[in-house]
C-alpha cells in the first residue's frame, strides 16, 4: 500500500529532516532580515533542484526574495503554498535557538512555518524517490514577505492560483491534525479626528475634543461585531492628544476586521461608510482610510472533491479528519479569491506561533507530510 511506503519513507528519514530543521531554525528570516530569508530560500531551491524540480527566484530589493520550484506531470496542476519568512515576537536579535524538549522543538518560526517548508520538501522527495507514477505538476510557491503580506509577489500568487487546478496550503494543522478548510478574509481601518485644542480648565467647552469623537465612533463600531457568524471589528492601537491640561487637537484609531464570505464584508465595508460619514461632534474633522487585506478563503465549486481527497488521504494513514475555520489569513486566501478549490492545514501541528514559546509536535511530522503526498498523488488521478 503507497500509504504505508511514503510513511516508512518519512519515518526513515526523520532524523534528516530534523537536521534541516534545525539549520533552518537557527536561520533569522524575520520579515525584517532580508539575508536571512534569501539564504533559506536559496538552501530550499538547490534542495528542491535535486529531485529535478526547475526553480525561479523572484528577486527584490525591499524584502527577501521569493522561491518557486517546479515539476511537470500529468497535465493536472496542484500548487503548494508556503512562505520564507517568520516572526520574531521580540525582534531581529532576539533569535530563539533550536531546541527539543520531548515530543517538542522549539525555536522562532519552528511551526510557522520551517517545519512545514521541511515537511512539504520530503513529501515530494518521498514521490520522486518512489518514482511514484502520473502525478499532477506540482508548483511550490514559497514568498519571501508573506508576514508582511505578500505585496512583492501578490499578482504573482494570484497568477499561480489562476493557472492551477487545486491548491494545498502547507501551513500548520491545528490541534489533531485539523485541516484548515476556510479562512476569514480581514480588512483593517485608521480613522483620524481632527478637532481644536484649548485650556482644559479656562474653556473646554470652546475645544473640539478628537478623543471623545473617536470613542462616540468606537462605541457603535463595536456594534459590528457578530460572533455567531464570525465577524469581529477589534480596535488594536489608540492615540491622542498632547498635555493633560489640554482638550486633544489630534487623535486616531487603527481597527482589524475579519470576516468569512465577501457577502459579509460588502455589509461591514456599507455599515463603516454610513458610521464615518459625519462627526458626532460638530466642527470635528473626520477621515479614515480603509484596505481589505485578504478576501476570505471561501468554498468554491470543486471545493468537495478536494476534501474528500484529503478526508480519504487522512483516513488511509489513520488520521482522524478533523477540520478548523480559524481567523487568521494565510496566501492561500489569494488562491481560492481565484476561484481555485484550495484547503489550508497541510502541515504538521504545533503551537504558541509567532512567540517566544512556539512549538512544534515532532510526532505530527511524518503523518502530516505522508498526508500531503497521498494527496498530490490521489489529485494526479482526479
Amino acid at each position: 500500500m503507497l500509504a504505508n511506503q511514503i510513511k516508512d519513507y518519512l519515518q526513515l528519514h526523520l532524523s534528516d529532516m530534523m537536521e534541516l530543521l534545525k539549520e533552518l531554525v537557527n536561520c533569522n528570516t524575520s520579515s525584517d532580515f532580508k539575508p536571512g530569508i534569501d539564504a533559506v530560500g536559496e538552501k530550499l531551491a538547490r534542495e528542491f533542484e535535486k529531485i529535478g524540480y526547475s526553480t525561479e527566484t523572484l528577486y527584490n530589493d525591499n524584502c527577501g526574495n521569493s522561491v518557486i520550484a517546479r515539476s511537470e506531470g500529468n497535465g493536472s496542476r496542484v500548487l503548494l503554498i508556503c512562505h520564507l519568512d517568520s516572526v520574531f515576537a521580540r525582534g531581529t536579535d532576539c533569535i530563539e535557538s533550536f531546541k527539543i524538549e520531548g515530543d517538542r522543538a522549539y525555536g522562532n518560526g519552528v511551526v510557522d512555518m520551517k517545519a512545514c517548508l521541511v515537511n512539504c520538501l520530503y513529501a515530494l522527495k518521498a514521490l520522486h524517490d518512489l518514482d511514484v507514477p502520473d502525478l499532477p505538476g506540482i508548483t511550490v510557491f514559497m514568498s519571501g514577505d508573506e508576514e508582511k503580506g505578500s505585496l512583492s509577489v501578490l499578482d504573482r500568487i494570484r497568477e499561480e492560483g489562476r493557472d492551477a487546478d487545486w491548491c494545498l496550503v502547507t501551513e500548520g494543522s491545528r490541534p489533531g491534525m485539523a485541516v484548515v478548510t476556510q479562512r476569514k478574509g480581514n480588512a483593517y481601518i485608521h480613522v483620524h479626528a481632527h478637532g481644536r485644542a484649548v485650556h482644559a480648565g479656562n474653556e473646554p467647552q470652546a475645544g473640539r475634543n478628537a478623543i471623545e469623537e473617536l470613542a462616540l465612533k468606537i462605541a457603535r463600531l463595536r456594534g459590528l461585531n457578530n460572533y455567531d457568524t464570525g465577524t469581529t471589528f477589534t480596535v488594536t492601537t489608540i492615540s491622542g492628544g498632547q498635555n493633560r491640561i489640554i482638550v486633544p487637537e489630534d487623535a486616531s484609531f487603527y481597527a482589524d476586521m475579519r470576516f468569512y464570505t465577501m457577502d459579509e464584508w460588502k455589509r461591514l465595508k456599507s455599515s463603516l461608510e454610513q458610521i464615518l460619514s459625519k462627526p458626532d461632534i460638530e466642527g470635528i474633522q473626520l477621515s479614515y482610510e480603509l484596505t481589505l487585506n485578504r478576501p476570505p478563503l471561501t468554498l468554491v465549486n470543486g471545493t468537495d472533491k478536494l476534501h474528500k481527497t484529503v478526508k480519504e488521504s487522512s483516513r488511509e494513514l489513520g488520521i482522524p479528519w478533523l477540520t478548523s475555520q480559524p481567523g487568521g489569513v494565510s496566501d492561500g486566501n489569494f488562491v481560492s479569491a481565484e476561484g481555485t478549490p484550495t484547503i489550508d492545514g497541510m502541515g504538521p501541528t504545533g503551537g504558541m506561533m509567532c512567540s517566544p514559546e512556539e512549538f512544534l509536535e515532532i510526532s505530527t511530522m511524518v503523518p502530516c507530510g505522508s498526508r500531503l503526498a497521498l494527496t498530490i498523488m490521489k489529485l494526479g488521478k482526479l
